[in-house]
Order: C-alpha cells, then structure tokens, then sequence
C-alpha cells in the first residue's frame, strides 16, 4: 500500500506543478510528496474503517 500511496502522491504532485515557471526545490517536491502520501493513507485507512462500520 505505501508504493501504491507514493505512486499516487507522485502524481498528484506532478500534475500540480505541471506549467509552472518555475519547478519547486527538490525539497519543496520530496515534503509535498511525503505530506499527499501520508494524506492519501490516512483517507484510505479512513474509508476501509467506514466501509467495515457499514456492514
């Protein structure tokens, strides 16, 4: 699931920045990545444990 998240957060940062004039520093791109990944796991872990309640 984190290569999953990573892919995910890689992408989503990708498509961000996409046309800006500037690309951001490497460390501006590694913490954006590393926060939409940890996003991205805590709302999937968030929607398994709605999804369990319901049933």
């Amino acid at each position: 699931m984190a290569k999953e998240s990573s892919d995910l957060a890689k992408k989503y940062i990708d498509a961000a920045v996409r046309g800006r004039s500037k690309p951001p520093s490497k460390a501006a791109y590694a913490r954006a990545v590393r926060l939409a990944r940890q996003a991205i796991e805590e709302l999937t872990h968030v929607a398994h444990r709605a999804g369990s309640a319901s049933r």
